[in-house]
């Protein structure tokens, strides 16, 4: 084996091997989404909310204003923010419906 066939085979497999660790992350990444989405069923507190997405290892969110109450936006980098979890609060803060995207 020559050293120009020795580096293709070495870049090929880093490359695949490169893939393989991403496509892990990502699929963490929205499972995570996903599953927290799950949880937040109609009257959860907003703290219990953000104290789950607080255990998330791949998770942001965002809290903010809106005329019914507020909203809670949960994503990850990882994979893009593909995955959504959107979460409607009413004025005194209890979950009114939680939903991917």
């Amino acid at each position: 084996m020559n050293r120009t066939h020795l580096v293709k085979l070495v870049l090929t497999l880093t490359l695949v091997i490169a893939a393989a660790v991403a496509s892990v992350y990502w699929n963490e990444a929205r499972k995570e989404v996903v599953y927290l989405c799950g949880n937040f069923v109609k009257g959860v507190s907003q703290r219990s909310v953000l104290r789950q997405l607080d255990t998330g290892n791949f998770l942001q969110y965002q809290l903010e204003a809106i005329s019914t109450g507020s909203r809670i936006t949960v994503d990850s980098k990882l994979n893009f923010r593909r995955y959504q979890c959107i979460i409607d609060l009413d004025p005194e803060g209890k979950v009114l419906n939680a939903e991917i995207q």
